[in-house]
């Protein structure tokens, strides 16, 4: 029947209600900033044209385009093949003041023997973690080494199975060190090899902790390039309090040392890392990891409530739309149900088209039918990690078994 009452108002208004607003309820909608495209001539141009217009002494401008002295700090943990292969594209970056620290462990023979020949190189230095290293982190500890090894203020770690885009990679980070940043935070993409789903997730969570970083203080950080300051991350004692646990470095660098307004994202294409498709264990490990290392994080709770709040919008929405059409159906209140079909229509439209936007701003290419099943998806992968996690041994998260 067609009969238009207060309560078929009603219905149809918070239907149609629901299905805006989940949409609008979502990372995907409130995307991070993208960083602008990083291209040396045109800054060269800008700052050129800068200094004819401009009457302030040349001293003041050649200031704004000096870039810092960065110290690279690799820790490759029996990647020699990544290193081979990789380890070329730090080096041949087109940045005037560079090096890097190549921190690995004592004994990895195939390690060495790719390292030696690069033995005539400027700008390498190696040192090794010694094998009667024991309780804690291997990781943090050969960080810690490369810190104290450089020579420059602004350190720049990440992993070496992960590659620059361009050879503009270093340059674009640095363009955001300034006296009003301690951290910049670089993002990494994974492969096209990867599944399309682990890259959705990837950067499904990464807008929470970018849009965080770029509107208050930043949390963690789930990629893999950081780039933050010798002096204080030595005076603050640098993994003091969580050496023990077996991974989490970027996070708890980013957790302890990040204050408001001081964490610079650098996502353009040009500052991008590409991660090699990780193995499936790998995958796991590294949500089982997480899962372990934000007990000890500060600022949790507020982190994770906005994840809490979409993933019940998205499901309240459907679950709505279910329940209406059942009442439409079962009382023959055909004008619900038409409504109800539309409220579907609209959410599914409204979530595909922000979604197809938004991956495509970030060069994420995933068919746009893939959206709403992934985006269901995630909070029942979340809840598998948790299963799996309370199934772990705790003590495998912890760096006494090294």
């Amino acid at each position: 029947m067609f009969i238009l009452d207060t309560y078929t108002i009603i219905f149809s208004s918070v239907l149609l209600f629901a299905a805006l607003l989940s949409s609008i309820i979502s990372p995907l909608f409130r995307r991070p900033r993208l960083s602008e495209s990083y291209n040396k001539e045109d800054i060269a141009e800008e700052t050129t044209e800068e200094y004819i217009t401009s009457a302030q002494p040349i001293e003041k401008e050649v200031e704004k385009v000096i870039e810092p002295s960065i110290s690279i700090i690799l820790t490759p943990n029996d990647d020699a093949l990544a290193l081979s292969k990789n380890l070329n594209k730090y080096l041949n970056q087109d940045y005037k003041d560079f090096e890097i620290i190549v921190v690995a462990p004592k004994g990895d023979v195939e390690t060495e023997d790719i390292l030696k020949t690069y033995a005539n190189n400027p700008r390498l230095y190696v040192t090794f973690i010694p094998s009667t290293s024991k309780y804690m982190s291997r990781k943090k500890l050969a960080i810690t080494l490369g810190a104290k090894a450089a020579k420059y203020e602004w350190l720049l770690i990440c992993d070496i199975f992960c590659v620059p885009q361009s050879e503009y990679w270093l340059s674009a980070l640095a363009r955001n060190c300034n006296e009003n940043v301690n951290i910049v935070a670089g993002y990494t993409n994974y492969d096209d090899d990867a599944p399309d789903f682990w890259r959705f997730e990837h950067f499904y969570m990464s807008c929470y902790l970018m849009r965080e970083a770029q509107k208050g203080t930043a949390y963690a950080w789930n990629s893999n390039a950081l780039l933050f300051k010798k002096d204080e991350f030595l005076a603050k004692e640098g993994f003091r309090g969580n050496l023990k646990y077996v991974r989490g470095e970027f996070d708890f660098i980013v957790n302890k040392y990040a204050w408001k307004g001081s964490t610079a994202i650098e996502n353009s294409m040009e500052g991008t890392l590409i991660e090699e498709t990780p193995t499936c264990k790998h995958w796991i490990n590294k949500h089982l990891y997480y899962l372990e290392d934000r007990r000890h994080l500060k600022r949790s709770i507020r982190h994770r409530l906005p994840f809490y709040i979409d993933q019940m919008a998205v499901y309240f929405n459907y679950l709505l739309i279910i329940v209406c059409s059942l009442y439409a159906i079962y009382t023959s209140n055909w004008i619900i149900c038409i409504v109800s079909i539309l409220s579907f229509i609209v959410t599914l439209s409204l979530r595909i088209f922000i979604g197809k936007k938004t991956l495509s701003l970030f060069n994420i290419v995933i068919p746009a039918w893939k959206i709403i099943p992934y985006e269901l998806r995630i909070v029942w992968q979340n809840l598998g990690y948790r299963i799996k996690y309370w199934q772990a041994n705790k003590y495998d998260f912890i760096s006494h078994k090294l």
